[in-house]
């Protein structure tokens, strides 16, 4: 997910949370202490972050050159299921981030898993979102406005 969140404001607090946790854990952190929801869609195949600075948006299955971010510099947007995607950053040709994304059946609660590799080591973690805004229509079901939980 850091794909989606790694665009995102990061708020003071965010500093103070220990690099052991690495970099997706310090965005996630500081998404949830400024409340603004991740916003991202994937569309007749292109996948856009529109709540990340700058805003991403890339075509679906493959490798794609993004710039702008200091975190990743290629990503690669996959639709795993009608209601799964995966996002897999990296920088240099090196992975940055794995984030699994699976929305639930009633389409409310975002589950995501991620491995963050941005400290030299594996990081694993996860959270939920509360679906706060609906996907654009005939976008994948896992699009629209999330609030961390």
């Amino acid at each position: 997910m850091k794909t989606l969140v790694a665009g995102f404001l990061v708020v003071a607090g965010a500093a103070l949370v220990s690099s052991a946790f690495g970099d997706v854990q310090k965005h996630v952190d500081a998404m949830k202490a400024a409340s603004k929801p991740e916003v991202f869609a994937v569309d007749h195949g292109v996948y856009t972050c529109s709540s990340c600075d700058p805003e991403v948006k890339v075509q679906v299955g493959g490798a794609r050159k993004v710039s702008g971010h200091a975190e990743y510099d290629q990503l690669n947007v996959n639709v795993r299921s009608p209601a799964t995607i995966e996002v897999v950053e990296e920088l240099n040709g090196k992975h940055q981030a794995y984030y699994h994304y699976t929305v639930s059946g009633d389409g409310k609660t975002l589950t995501v898993t991620y491995s963050d590799y941005s400290t030299g080591k594996e990081v694993k973690g996860g959270y939920t979102a509360k679906r706060v805004g609906p996907a654009p229509a005939g976008a994948h079901a896992a699009s629209g406005s999330w609030q961390i939980q």
